[in-house]
């Protein structure tokens, strides 16, 4: 009974050891482009937003909203070619105001991660 139980245990404890990486493998945001928080002097022509590991354009939103809440109209946001970490959101016309960008993003591993940051511009 004793050998059963250590071999259980010792099952118990590989399978934790080898899942607790995988675990982790959600993308996580690292970098955009602006910082939250910013006031730029200007507003960006471009969103970017910098991910741990490559994401999936199929299951990749960026959604720009303005002060009052109303949706700002773009095009898709699209996942860098070059380096799929990296998800790039078009801007055109931003005004005076503060902006929140709300991501979601799904990595190699199917998780469904989101995110909410803001930035102003004067």
């Amino acid at each position: 009974m004793k050998t059963i139980q250590k071999i259980v245990t010792a099952c118990v404890f590989a399978a934790a050891t080898l899942a607790a990486p995988l675990a982790m493998a959600h993308a996580k945001l690292t970098a955009s482009n602006p910082t939250p928080g910013a006031v730029l002097e200007t507003a960006p022509a471009e969103i970017s937003l910098t991910f741990n590991e490559k994401v999936e354009q199929a299951f990749s939103t960026v959604t720009l909203t303005y002060t009052d809440g109303k949706v700002v109209e773009t095009e898709k946001a699209k996942v860098d070619a070059a380096n799929p970490a990296i998800v790039r959101l078009q801007t055109k016309g931003l005004t005076t105001g503060t902006y929140t960008v709300k991501w979601a993003v799904a990595g190699h591993d199917g998780h469904r991660r989101t995110g909410t940051f803001s930035f102003s511009v004067k």
